[in-house]
């Protein structure tokens, strides 16, 4: 009855105060962490290095709607609809690609991926955060659409912010370069009861305070595919120059 402006008149002081605190806590979401720094797309040449072949997935349904009862007060649907496409370029076939706090530091360049079974961050990041001493080593074996196999033998754990929403993901480090600075994939995915559309460039997911969406910055997508065609190209070049 409180919450319907009842009885109000029959609180104390004190706790008029802590009332109207706890309608604000619920209202909005917390204050985000103070940002530390922005790590930026991160390619290290080499002929050693090499650029993993990712897939681009496109969704084509023109809207989708999900009921989630992840928060008992929410009864909001997820939807996809035209209002998405504002500021988009069509067609495409862009991945959906993010910026996210990862602890003290926006990181660009994410790539999120339903299709691959774990998080991925790859070691040049955890440079730039100085966070090489928080690595502990576990071995885990992935293997791509391909049957391509890729092994890693070490993990962090580091805490993702999202709208309010802080949940601590396990990342596998991948030591290979790409165009991309992480890759987030089901276990995130899934814990968010997040639903993501690469045709929009977006990704919702249901919060305390409501739906809330991360768009997709689709310029940055188009610069790391070109990024990756071009260093495959680079890289075929060099293959059959030495060939010959």
């Amino acid at each position: 009855m409180l919450h319907q402006g009842h009885l109000k008149e029959l609180l104390s002081d004190q706790g008029r105060v802590n009332f109207a605190r706890g309608r604000e806590q619920h209202q909005s979401p917390p204050k985000p962490p103070f940002l530390t720094r922005t790590i930026q797309m991160i390619i290290r040449g080499g002929d050693d290095a090499s650029i993993n072949r990712v897939k681009f997935n496109t969704t084509h349904k023109l809207k989708r709607s999900i009921t989630h009862e992840w928060y008992d007060e929410l009864e909001e649907s997820i939807i996809f609809d035209k209002s998405d496409t504002h500021s988009l370029v069509f067609p495409h076939y862009d991945a959906l690609v993010i910026t996210l706090r990862i602890l003290d530091t926006d990181v660009r360049c994410i790539m999120v991926d339903n299709g691959i079974s774990a998080c991925i961050i790859y070691p040049r990041v955890l440079e730039q955060m100085k966070l090489e001493d928080k690595i502990v080593p576990h071995y885990i074996t992935l293997t791509d659409f391909n049957n391509a196999v890729e092994r890693t033998s070490r993990e962090i754990t580091l805490p993702i912010l999202a709208d309010g929403v802080s949940l601590e993901t396990i990342f596998h480090i991948m030591d290979q370069d790409t165009a991309y600075d992480a890759i987030i994939g089901q276990p995130r995915i899934h814990s968010m009861k997040a639903i993501s559309s690469s045709l929009y460039q977006v990704i919702n997911f249901p919060t305390p305070w409501g739906v809330f969406s991360i768009r997709g910055e689709q310029c940055t997508s188009q610069e790391c595919y070109r990024i990756a065609q071009d260093y495959t190209y680079t890289q075929q070049m060099k293959g059959k120059a030495k060939k010959a």
